[in-house]
This record gives structure tokens, C-alpha cells and sequence, in this order.
């Protein structure tokens, strides 16, 4: 079911590698790769020899969380959603309110004071058909970094298909490069509780039910405020067409610094 990479622990994953899960039990916990605090995950795929974290029959609908993304007549369509968890990873990097913990997980904290935190490696890494329930009424991200820090390598990733959110980022300092979210079932890219990380070579495919491109907010009584600096992005789809969200969404306690954005409905 969970799986946890515990502080002063490595998981290495060689390039090639794919992972499947089996679907959410029914119980209210979903299968997921938890890297904790301390812990490091080296996933470094290669362009032609990726690393994919995907479901075990995705085609199937096999639990009440699944969904596609279109109407096909009752065919189940590939793009099958919420048939595993995904990828959460929890760093030391600061956070608005110093800590905070995952939600659905017991003792999972994240956040600290150490900016240039080192959780591991993501390259050339795919998260599919993501999204069930991890605990009570909460249902992950394709990728979710919880107060990652700037030392940690991200670059030439992608969800797809997921329930939730692509790419969450939960405050921390991680800087992103080369990133894809496709057809995911709220936001591509979410950013909260202070985050300050870079973002360069973004791409949003939204779907009919998709959110937003990017849903950007923080807290206001709390410091830091969440500014992105995210460059070179490219949005499609949404915020028309009966579509319910925007394509680049900026909340409360938020900043940013934004340039190069080619956003098409």
C-alpha cells in the first residue's frame, strides 16, 4: 500500500523503470511513494529510458474514485483517473507557519529553515493515473512537494491523468524545469503556503474537466508569502467553453514574477 523512505534513507530507482500500483483498497487509503523528511528519492531517468509511476490496469475501472476525462458513450476510455495515490515528497525548506504535516498521513511533517534542502532527484520521471484517496476526504496530487528544497533536482517530468492537482507545491524553494501536467482533474500547477521556487518550460494540457492552469494562493497572516517566478509557459485550455477554470489563477497572499506566458482557450 504506502510506501515510506524514511530519514537517512536513499531509494534509487533505475532509468527504465516502471512502477505500477495496485488500485485504492477501498478503505480511505490509496497506494503511495512517501519520501519523509531527511529521506532522498534518486529517480534519474533518461530521455530515452524514463522512469513511470502509473496504475496497474489503467484502462479498467475498477474503483468508485476512477473517472475519464470524456464522455465516450460508457467506453472506458485509457485516460482513467484516481486508480492509485501518487508521489509525495517533504523536505526542510521553509514553509508559512514554520511546519505543517501531510494531510491523511500520520506523523509526515514538512517545512524547516534550510532553504537549500536536498530530497533527491526527478528526471525524466511520469506520474499516471494518480489521484485517489490518501486518507479521509483527501485526494493527492500527481507530484506533491511539501517544503522541498532548492537542492533537490527536478527537471523533465509529467503528470497525466490525474484526480487532483499535477504538480503541487506546498511552500519550499524547489526550482522546476521542463515540466508537462495533461488532463488532470482540478489544477496543473498549484502553488501555496509561501512557496519561492523558479519555474521554466511549463506545459498544461486542461482538459473538460480540469480547473485551472495554475492556481496560485498563500496565507496572509504568515510570512513567507507564496511568489513563484515561473518562465517560458504554455497554457491550453479552460476558462471557456463552459470550462469552470481560469487559465492563470493568482489568489490571496500571493506574488510572483511571470514572463513568456502563451495561454490559449
Amino acid at each position: 500500500c504506502q510506501t515510506f523512505v524514511k530519514s537517512g534513507a536513499t531509494l534509487t530507482i533505475p532509468p527504465g523503470t516502471t512502477i505500477y500500483a495496485t488500485p485504492a483498497d477501498g478503505a480511505g487509503k490509496a497506494p503511495a511513494l512517501v519520501i519523509e523528511q531527511g529521506g532522498k528519492i534518486m529517480a534519474e531517468g533518461t530521455e530515452n529510458s524514463p522512469i513511470t509511476f502509473t496504475a496497474l490496469n489503467p484502462e479498467a475501472v475498477s474503483t468508485e474514485t476512477a473517472q475519464t476525462d470524456t464522455d465516450s458513450e460508457g467506453l472506458t476510455m485509457l485516460e482513467t483517473r484516481g486508480k492509485w495515490g501518487g508521489l509525495i515528497i517533504n523536505g526542510k525548506a521553509p514553509i508559512t507557519g514554520g511546519t505543517d504535516t501531510v494531510e491523511g498521513l500520520t506523523d509526515v511533517p514538512y517545512g524547516g529553515t534550510d532553504p537549500a534542502d536536498d530530497s533527491g532527484v526527478l528526471q525524466y520521471v511520469r506520474v499516471w493515473h494518480g489521484g485517489a484517496v490518501v486518507g479521509a476526504n483527501n485526494e493527492i496530487n500527481g507530484v506533491t512537494f511539501g517544503g522541498v528544497g532548492s537542492g533537490t533536482v527536478v527537471d523533465h517530468c509529467e503528470v497525466a491523468f490525474n484526480k487532483d492537482d499535477g504538480f503541487e507545491f506546498f511552500g519550499g524553494t524547489v526550482n522546476v524545469k521542463y515540466l508537462s501536467v495533461l488532463f488532470v482533474g482540478d489544477d496543473a500547477f498549484d502553488t501555496d503556503e509561501g512557496y519561492q521556487g523558479k519555474g521554466q518550460f511549463l506545459f498544461a494540457m486542461v482538459g473538460n474537466q480540469g480547473n485551472h492552469g495554475t492556481e496560485m494562493d498563500s496565507k496572509y497572516e504568515n510570512l513567507p508569502r507564496s511568489h513563484p517566478q515561473f518562465y517560458g509557459m504554455t497554457i491550453s485550455g479552460g476558462g471557456t467553453a463552459g470550462r469552470p477554470g481560469g487559465l492563470l489563477r493568482l489568489r490571496e497572499g500571493s506574488g510572483g514574477a511571470f514572463g513568456n506566458i502563451v495561454m490559449s482557450s
